[in-house]
């Protein structure tokens, strides 16, 4: 079965790496062994390779270089889905591990039966007593513990897990890099017949413990938490201080917090802008570690030691939103939390605006999805300000509630509906310059207002809560008939991934419509 299997399971890149050693004579003895002994050292040279382009796209300070100083490579390759290529190589790590192991077995199993006595090791001393046969089973240990824990239901319930189990890839590069010393292709006279495969595995690996020690030095400049705020919805904001930190809308960082765990780091998406003066991260409350974190900062926000709150922050790093001022015409599409990276990006649009700062973006189209009627109050001040600074041409705002609502909330808005007066002018917002009164501010206001001049009930925006989940399809539809043709609209998702597919099956039928409008979407990723 093995014999006959694996030569039509590998590639024929693969089978060809074999040749070199089918075609070599002082390899005879082996060779007598089969196709498997050239299956297993081909998918061993492949998982070499794999192993090095794995932990390439998780030096997130070379992508985020590479896009700031490198923007056009954002048309030709997507450098935010760096996760998702290190997704795919531990896919492939996955498969040609399972081809190279069972390949190894047989040859073991060969070995015993028809080269006993010829070689200078049994069988089952390869197996168990090389530095190859040791550190092979090692990393078969390991990619265990960790494939298991980064299935997407355990991330989802035990984040901890992930994050530990994953930090195991130190020791298993380190058996990777002795696993090649133990060399098991030998010559008759006990030359080992190796490619040398650690001359592109170890540059890999130094190369990102590099990019670790630069974080964790990064990470432990002068940090202050100088705010803690509870928002409904089960939800906290961290208003924080780093004067070496700047970064640009829409990236994330991650924070760590050493008196809820001393060597968790999670990322967040900025919900600020650098004019702000600091930096925030509204964190939804979901799991063991971000419960642990609202404690603490319940507890200390009651009696007033917040700043006593240690915080470190690594970052920031690259993003999707990040390519937001590329395009004339966008969409913001987010759900829940996810609304983060649009946050920062309607704020930094809402001081551009207002500043006369040169700006490419002529239409900006904000979808908000949520499930609670309370996530409203996470961002209603800036919601406000926009809709009462920002003309409805420029700025259109689209928020939906999923959730049914109780009896006693619709009775609520059955009354209040009609009852509610119009609404002026907002409150000052997320900034002091909205103090400021001039006389493009009233003319801009009122082309936000809807008719009526009325509040919604709900949401106590001028824009209208919709009940239930967006059409899409209508949505790209009515976006599509006010843009150009051969023009491209930036669609910038933050949600659950089960969303994300529907938004973007609508957005690439929505750019075959025959219009001539491409709907490029991008979505987050962590």
């Amino acid at each position: 079965m093995f014999d006959s299997g694996y030569p039509t399971l590998l590639p024929p890149g693969v089978n060809r790496l074999g040749g070199k050693q089918k075609d070599d004579p002082e390899l005879s003895l082996l060779n007598s062994l089969g196709a498997n002994i050239w299956s297993s050292r081909g998918a061993g040279l492949v998982l070499a390779l794999d192993c090095s382009l794995l932990i390439l796209p998780m030096c997130r300070n070379i992508l985020r270089i590479l896009q700031q100083h490198l923007p056009f490579l954002a048309f030709i390759v997507d450098l935010h889905s760096n996760i998702q290529f290190h997704k795919i190589v531990a896919y492939a790590m996955l498969l040609f591990t399972l081809i190279h192991v069972n390949a190894h077995y047989t040859n073991f199993f060969k070995v015993q039966m028809d080269l006993q006595g010829k070689l200078d090791l049994a069988a089952t001393q390869i197996h168990y007593k090389t530095y190859a046969g040791l550190t092979g089973h090692g990393m078969l240990l390991v990619m265990a513990l960790m494939y298991s824990a980064a299935k997407i239901q355990v991330r989802m319930k035990n984040f901890e897990l992930f994050w530990y189990t994953h930090h195991l890839y130190f020791l298993f590069y380190l058996m990777l890099f002795f696993h090649s010393y133990g060399c098991f292709v030998k010559t008759a006279e006990g030359v080992c017949k190796g490619y040398h495969s650690n001359y592109f595995t170890i540059p890999a690996f130094c190369l990102y413990l590099a990019e670790r020690l630069i974080r964790f030095f990064r990470s432990r400049q002068q940090t202050t938490l100088t705010k803690c705020i509870v928002h409904p919805g089960n939800t906290i904001e961290l208003r924080i201080e780093k004067p070496s930190l700047t970064y640009a809308p829409g990236q994330y960082v991650f924070l760590n917090v050493p008196a809820v765990s001393y060597f968790q780091w999670h990322p967040f998406t900025i919900s600020s802008t650098m004019e702000e003066g600091f930096l925030s991260l509204h964190i939804r409350v979901v799991g063991d570690w971000t419960r642990a974190l609202s404690t603490l900062v319940r507890s200390s926000t009651s009696t007033g030691y917040e700043r006593d709150i240690r915080v470190c922050i690594d970052g920031p790093f690259g993003a999707p939103a990040q390519d937001f001022y590329y395009y004339e015409y966008t969409m913001l599409v987010c759900a829940g939390i996810g609304v983060t990276p649009a946050a920062s990006l309607l704020k930094s649009v809402w001081y551009r605006y207002w500043r006369g700062a040169p700006m490419t973006v002529r239409r900006v189209v904000f979808v908000w999805i949520n499930r609670d009627k309370e996530a409203f109050a996470w961002f209603k001040s800036l919601l406000l300000t926009l809709e009462s600074s920002l003309p409805a041409s420029f700025l259109d705002i689209q928020v939906y509630l999923t959730a049914a609502l109780s009896p006693d909330d619709i009775h609520a808005i059955t009354l209040n509906d009609s009852a509610l007066p119009p609404l002026s002018a907002p409150e000052p917002a997320f900034h002091p310059l909205l103090s400021r009164s001039d006389s493009s501010s009233s003319s801009r206001s009122t082309t936000s207002t809807t008719k009526g001049g009325n509040v919604d009930p709900l949401t106590k925006l001028r824009t209208p809560c919709k009940y239930g989940r967006p059409t899409w399809p209508a949505i790209f539809a009515e976006v599509g008939r006010g843009v150009e043709s051969g023009k491209k609209v930036g669609v910038f998702f933050c949600g659950p991934p089960a969303m994300g597919k529907g938004v973007r099956k609508a957005a690439r039928e929505a750019s075959s419509g025959g219009r001539g409008v491409e709907f490029v979407f991008r979505r987050e990723h962590f």
